[in-house]
C-alpha cells in the first residue's frame, strides 16, 4: 500500500494539544508513529522534510511518556522498525495493533496502516488528505465518545446526549447529580481552569445558549471582552469592567441576544466538557433541542437521535417527514468536504447549520449535488416546518 507522505504527516501540523486519558495518549502514540513511518517511507521527501516530520511526530509520541523518558529522535526511528508495543509508554494498553511493525526491513510500509486508522478511530480519508492535528484529534474523540455511547443502548443513549447538551458545564456537585450513575464516564469533563483563556479575575462564565465557558479577553482601558466563541455572531457579548465591591467582575451586555449571565468561580470544583465534545457534540445538540421543541409545538411527532445517532431528529408533520443532522462545524467548506467523504445518506437528509452561516448555503449545497443532502440554516428548517403545519391545518 502506497501512503502519501507529505499528506499523512500534515496531520501532525499546527499546535500540540495535551494529551489526556490512556485511550488519547495510546492513540495519538500510534497515529503519530504511522505518520512518521509513512515518511520514512516515501523516497520522495528530502531528507530535510522527513527530519522535520519526524521532530513533528516525536512532540506527540513525547506528550504521552513522562518527563525525560520520551525516546531521542534516532530512538524513535529506530523503534518504526520495531513492534508498535515497544513505542507504547508503559502502563498503556497497546491493544490489537502492538505486535504490528510500521516498517520492514527495507523500509517499506506494512499493508496494516488503513487498519490501523479505523481502530484507533481515525478516518482513512485522513492517510490521502491535509489533515491538521487538531482536527485529527477532534474526530479521534467524537468516535470514541459515540462508539462508548452506543453502548448505553437507545434510552441510555438519548439520556446522555441530551445531557452533554443541558450540562456542559458546572458544579461537580451540581454535575454528579445530573449524571447519576453514567458520571464520570463520558465527555472529558475536566476544570474550567484548564481551558485557557476563559476566566476573569479568577471567575467564569457560561453562555447563555450552550451553557459552556465563554472566552474572556482583555481589551483596552481596563476593559474585558466576554463572549462565546460560537454563538458571538447571533449577538452573545459582554464587556466587563473591574471587580465590583464584591470581587466579582461586572457585565454588560454588548450584543442583542446578551442575555442576563451570572459568574461562576473559576475553582477545581467546576468543570466542564472538552473543546472537541462541546464543538461536535454540545452545539449541535443546541441546534437539535431547539428544532425538536420547535417542531413539537406545531404539533408533530419527534424521534431524537433514531437508530443510536443515525441521524439526529425524525420529524413527521401533516403527512410528510424529515431527516435532520445538525451541524455545528466552524466552517461550512469543511463541514462540506467532510460529507463528500463519508459515506451518502440512503434516504435524503436535512443538513441543519446555524443562521450565521446561511451565505454558505448555496456553495456547500453544489457541492453536495447528487447525494441526497440538502444544506438548510436553522430559520429556513423553522420556516419549512411551519409552512408544513400550515398546511395540515
Amino acid at each position: 500500500m502506497s501512503v502519501p507522505a507529505a499528506s499523512l504527516c500534515a496531520v501532525t501540523s499546527g499546535v500540540l494539544e495535551e494529551l489526556s486519558g490512556p485511550d488519547v495518549a495510546r492513540d495519538s502514540v500510534v497515529m503519530a508513529a504511522c505518520i512518521a513511518a509513512s515518511s520514512v517511507a516515501d523516497p520522495a521527501v528530502p531528507d530535510r522534510d522527513k527530519a522535520a516530520r519526524l521532530m513533528e511526530c516525536l512532540a506527540v509520541v513525547s506528550a504521552a511518556f513522562p518527563v525525560g523518558a520520551a525516546p531521542s529522535l534516532g530512538r524513535f526511528r529506530g523503534l518504526l522498525h520495531e513492534p508498535l508495543k515497544h513505542l507504547i509508554p508503559a502502563g498503556l494498553d497497546p491493544g490489537s495493533v502492538g505486535d504490528v511493525t510500521l516498517l520492514d526491513a527495507a523500509g517499506r510500509l506494512c499493508d496494516e496502516v488503513e487498519d490501523i486508522c479505523r481502530e484507533h478511530f481515525v478516518p482513512v480519508a485522513a492517510l490521502g488528505e491535509r489533515w491538521s492535528l487538531p482536527r485529527l484529534r477532534a474526530e479521534q474523540e467524537e468516535r470514541r465518545l459515540f462508539s462508548e455511547l452506543r453502548g448505553l443502548g437507545p434510552a441510555g443513549y438519548a439520556r446522555a446526549r441530551e445531557l452533554l447538551v443541558d450540562s456542559p458545564a458546572g458544579e461537580l456537585r451540581v454535575l454528579r447529580r445530573a449524571w447519576d450513575d453514567l458520571w464520570p464516564r463520558f465527555g472529558d469533563y475536566g476544570p474550567v481552569a484548564g481551558l485557557g483563556g476563559t476566566q476573569l479575575e479568577g471567575w467564569w462564565f457560561p453562555c447563555p445558549a450552550c451553557r459552556w465557558p465563554m472566552r474572556a479577553e482583555a481589551a483596552t482601558g481596563g476593559v474585558w471582552r466576554v463572549r462565546c466563541e460560537a454563538h458571538a455572531a447571533r449577538g452573545i457579548g459582554y464587556t466587563a469592567k473591574p471587580a465590583d465591591w464584591r470581587g466579582h467582575p461586572v457585565l454588560t451586555a454588548a450584543g442583542k441576544n446578551a442575555g442576563e449571565v451570572e459568574g461562576q468561580p473559576a475553582t477545581a470544583e467546576h468543570l466542564a466538557v472538552s473543546r472537541s465534545v462541546w464543538r461536535y457534540v454540545t452545539l449541535p445538540g443546541v441546534v437539535e433541542t431547539d428544532l425538536r421543541d420547535h417542531a413539537r409545538r406545531l404539533g408533530a411527532e419527534v424521534t431524537m437521535w433514531p437508530d443510536l445517532d443515525e441521524f439526529d431528529l425524525l420529524i413527521r408533520l401533516g403527512g410528510k417527514s424529515w431527516r435532520v443532522d445538525a451541524k455545528a462545524w466552524a466552517s461550512p467548506l469543511a463541514l462540506a468536504q467532510a460529507l463528500l467523504d463519508s459515506e451518502p445518506p440512503r434516504q435524503q437528509l436535512e443538513i441543519v447549520i446555524p443562521d450565521h452561516q446561511r451565505t454558505a448555503c448555496a456553495a456547500v449545497n453544489d457541492m453536495l449535488a447528487g447525494r441526497r443532502m440538502k444544506v438548510r440554516t436553522v430559520s429556513n428548517m423553522k420556516q419549512l416546518l411551519d409552512r408544513a403545519a400550515r398546511a395540515a391545518r
